[in-house]
């Protein structure tokens, strides 16, 4: 025998539907997803930490900072990042004059932080920061300046990351050439060239040459990257040039289109908490809040010089510097120094 069968009344099907439009809100909620640059274990380590802390699940796509940006890109129309960390203050800049980020005005540890490092208009803000100078083997000299390498006076082979494949190598060139003038710094460049610059494809290729003495300087390398081999046992130190190495800043922000901006906002204040610091700085990147100390094997160096740079001018310009550098440094033919006449 059958069931006598209930059609649904139009109260029925308007609490129900109330019902589904509720729960999908509340997963939308609980989920936050996070776009990040590397390092890969740092990321993940925030955002497991987050998860446990706030009961929400993070859905993190950890990648360079160009493939971040080809993602937001493909997915201009119809996003799905709530937050974006970069390991380029250009890259969040590009962001913001394009109307794409959120702004978080006077967030509560603003002035236990490094506020030169964030926006100042409070869009994005550094989680941290790194320097981009030159890394040598052990044995070298390190009383070297810019001006010495390019001439040809260094003290052995000399590798740079390519500035299209890795974005400090692209951070510092644009840093470089504003700081010294772009047709200057190209000049530079071609000299070193000429004396047996080469570039690497990458920062793992060029340090793994370093560290197996393939080369013995490395230009361009982002100084966090060279206290992770020399903490695993590499024979190999960074060195800051005294006219100046590049402050890279690593900003996080939160995108205009996201349906969650108070979570968001607690991912942007859960990165600049303490212990997310602490672990920033175990990553020997230089954490943004004052308080929480670098890794040991930094705290005994003195704050270098730094190329003073605006961030402005150099989101403006880093399109055609990095162009211009591509087709008449990088991939030009330039002829050794002793066939030139």
């Amino acid at each position: 025998m059958s069931l006598p069968r209930h059609p649904l009344t139009a109260t029925s099907l308007l609490l129900l539907l109330l019902l589904v439009i509720a729960c999908s809100q509340q997963d939308q909620d609980e989920t936050l997803v996070v776009y990040s640059a590397g390092p890969r274990v740092l990321a993940e380590q925030v955002a497991e930490a987050f998860e446990s802390e706030k009961g929400v699940r993070v859905e993190l796509f950890a990648a360079t900072t160009g493939q971040v940006m080809a993602r937001l890109e493909a997915e201009r129309y119809r996003p799905r990042a709530d937050v974006v960390v970069f390991a380029s203050r250009s890259a969040a800049e590009a962001l913001k004059q394009d109307g794409r980020l959120l702004a978080y005005p006077n967030p509560d540890w603003w002035e236990d932080s490094r506020e030169e490092w964030h926006d100042p208009d409070q869009y994005y803000f550094a989680t941290s920061a790194a320097l981009v100078g030159m890394a040598l083997r052990a044995d070298k000299d390190e009383n070297l300046d810019w001006a010495t390498v390019f001439a040809g006076e260094g003290p052995g082979r000399v590798t740079m990351p390519s500035p299209s494949r890795s974005g400090s190598a692209g951070d510092f060139l644009v840093a470089y050439s504003l700081q010294r003038g772009e047709a200057a710094a190209r000049d530079d460049f071609r000299a070193a060239r000429q004396h047996g610059l080469i570039f690497s494809a990458a920062n793992s290729q060029a340090i793994s040459g370093l560290v197996v003495g393939t080369y013995d300087v490395i230009l361009a390398a982002a100084d966090y990257l060279i206290y992770r081999q020399i903490d695993a046992g590499a024979d190999i130190r960074m060195h800051y040039p005294p006219s100046g190495s590049a402050l890279v800043e690593r900003p996080v922000a939160v995108l205009a289109d996201t349906p969650v901006p108070q979570l968001a906002r607690h991912f942007v204040d859960f990165y600049l908490s303490e212990a997310m610091q602490e672990a920033v700085a175990a990553q020997h990147l230089l954490p943004a809040r004052t308080g929480v100390e670098p890794s040991a094997l930094r705290r005994h160096a003195e704050a270098p010089a730094t190329f003073d740079v605006d961030p402005v001018a150099a989101w403006e310009q880093q399109a055609t510097i990095l162009r211009r550098f591509q087709i008449r440094v990088e991939r030009a033919e330039v002829l050794p120094a002793e066939s030139t006449p």
